[in-house]
This record gives C-alpha cells, sequence and structure tokens, in this order.
C-alpha cells in the first residue's frame, strides 16, 4: 500500500512540472498566468480625503496627483509656528543687544576695579572704593550671564520651531497623493469625504504596458536558455498571434517542485524560475492571462 501511494505521489509530481520542459520538437516550453508590476499607493498621512482624482481604469504618469488629504488644520500649525518664529527673531535681535551692552559694561568695570586694585596697594583708593567697583563688577557679571543665558535659549527655540516648520511642510507634501510609476489604476478603495489612515491604500496602479509570465524549467532546460534571450508567448484569447518576449531573470537558486512532495524520487525534481517581459503596447494582454511560453 506504502509502495502504490509513493508511486502514485511521483506521478503527480511529474505531472505538476511537466507544463515546462521540452516539447516533441525540442523546444524548451512553460506556462504560467501574466502578471504585471503593481504598486500600492497609500496615504502618508491621516485626514479626510477632499478629492480623489482618478477612477479604476485611469491611465496616470508618475507624478500626477491622485488625490488630497485635508490639510487645513496642517497649514494653520504651519501658520501659528511662522508667528511665533517672527517674534521670536525680534526677541533674539533685541536679546543681542542686550547681551552686548552687558558685556561692555562688565568689560568696562573690570577695569575700573583692576585700576582701583592697583591703586588700593598704593594706598592711593580706598577698600571701599574697590568694595563698591567689585560689588558692580559682579552684578555686571551675572546680568551678563542672564543675557546670556536668555540669547541660547532663544536660540534653542528657534531651532525648535525650524523643526516644528519642516515637520508641518513635511505633512503638508504628504497631503498631496501622487502616482509613484506610470500605469492604470486597477484598484480604488477609498472616495472624497472619507477618513484616510497614515499608510492607509488609495488605489493600486499597474504597469499594464510591460507585462511579465514566470516559468520553471529543469536544470536541463536551464542550460539551453540565456538571459536576455527572446522568446515567444501564446496566449488562449488569441491563438495564432505570436508575442514577442525577453528572458528578463533566471533564478540562481533550485527549487522543489513541488513542495508537499517528500518521496526519494521527487527530491530530485528541481526547478529553476525564469522571469520572461512581454511589452504590451496596444494594453490587450490582461493580467492574469493564461499564457505558452516557447523559450527561444
Amino acid at each position: 500500500m506504502r509502495t502504490l501511494l509513493y508511486a502514485v505521489l511521483s506521478i503527480l509530481a511529474l505531472l505538476i512540472i511537466s507544463g515546462c520542459g521540452h516539447d516533441d520538437s525540442g523546444l524548451i516550453t512553460g506556462s504560467g498566468t501574466l502578471e504585471a508590476t503593481e504598486v500600492l499607493v497609500s496615504a502618508r498621512t491621516g485626514g479626510t480625503l477632499t478629492a480623489i482624482l482618478v477612477s479604476e481604469g485611469d491611465a496616470v504618469e508618475a507624478g500626477q496627483l491622485i488625490a488630497v488629504i485635508d490639510s487645513e488644520k496642517v497649514f494653520l500649525q504651519k501658520k501659528q509656528a511662522l508667528a511665533a518664529l517672527e517674534e521670536l527673531r525680534l526677541n533674539r535681535l533685541n536679546a543681542v543687544r542686550l547681551t552686548r551692552t552687558a558685556r561692555e559694561n562688565l568689560d568696562n568695570l573690570a577695569k575700573k576695579s583692576g585700576r582701583v586694585g592697583a591703586l588700593l596697594e598704593e594706598g592711593s583708593a580706598t577698600q571701599q572704593q574697590y568694595d563698591d567697583l567689585e560689588t558692580g563688577r559682579k552684578a555686571a557679571e551675572a546680568q551678563y550671564e542672564n543675557a546670556r543665558t536668555t540669547l541660547g535659549a532663544l536660540d534653542a527655540r528657534e531651532a525648535q520651531l525650524q523643526a516644528q516648520i519642516g515637520l508641518v511642510e513635511s505633512q503638508l507634501r504628504d497631503v498631496r497623493v501622487t502616482a509613484p510609476i506610470s500605469g492604470v489604476v486597477i484598484g480604488k478603495y477609498l472616495e472624497a469625504g472619507e477618513m484616510a489612515r497614515p499608510l492607509a491604500p488609495v488605489v493600486t496602479i499597474a504597469d499594464l504596458g510591460h507585462m511579465h509570465i514566470r516559468v520553471y524549467l529543469k536544470e536541463s532546460g536551464i542550460a539551453r536558455i540565456r538571459l536576455n534571450g527572446g522568446a515567444e508567448i501564446t496566449i488562449t484569447a488569441w491563438p495564432e498571434k505570436k508575442f514577442p518576449g525577453r528572458i528578463a531573470w533566471i533564478s540562481d537558486k533550485a527549487e522543489f517542485t513541488p513542495k508537499n512532495i517528500q518521496t526519494k524520487e521527487a527530491r530530485s525534481d528541481l526547478v529553476y524560475a525564469v522571469k520572461v517581459e512581454v511589452p504590451n503596447p496596444e494594453g490587450i494582454l490582461k493580467i492574469g492571462m493564461p499564457a505558452d511560453v516557447t523559450l527561444l
């Protein structure tokens, strides 16, 4: 019974990979379904969609505006931050003047204290005169340090506001959802007035002008093809028409097919993935169409 089961599983494995191999003419053939590069376009920030400018089936260009998210709140934040920055810069100018004045006053008192100190040693000045100048110098030094601290705090606040404005400007850019590639809208998930969450999908765009198909070959077939080699593709809908293709990628890693077959015989059935690109300038080829491939 066990031997019979192994035999059946081995036959099934051979049937699964029989679609990729050699035909009676010795050509390398394979089968699969047409695919396209699909990009899920998501909102980078959350908010209400004020407009969505495309519908399913629309052709779009890379960089084209797809949707707009409500930016009133973010714009108000930018306006407030700019007003705060303008006020801070005026305060900073005043703080710079006060710091400069405090420094000049400190320098003058330090010089006077030094001169009176020298006169005190000579007996030409009194201790009271020197003490009064030192008291004034220390007060001026404290005033200067306070002015420097205030200026430093204003500088730090300016840096914070600049960072805040940069963040808000980034958010304002994010409210514009644009197409990352040229292609056709094949999926639309939100409408104007609906809430978009950060990273929520808005549309899917597919590059239908450049289709591809993935087939799997045994090692013997891989040895007979080359990268950038030609291919002919036959579609069930147009059985008499040959579509040209190009071998765009050959996997460097073999894989078992099928993966759930664990018999000793099936373990030797290694296959390699091969990607064939198929131009679709007329747009007649569709995602999911079954296709037969002959590798030249």
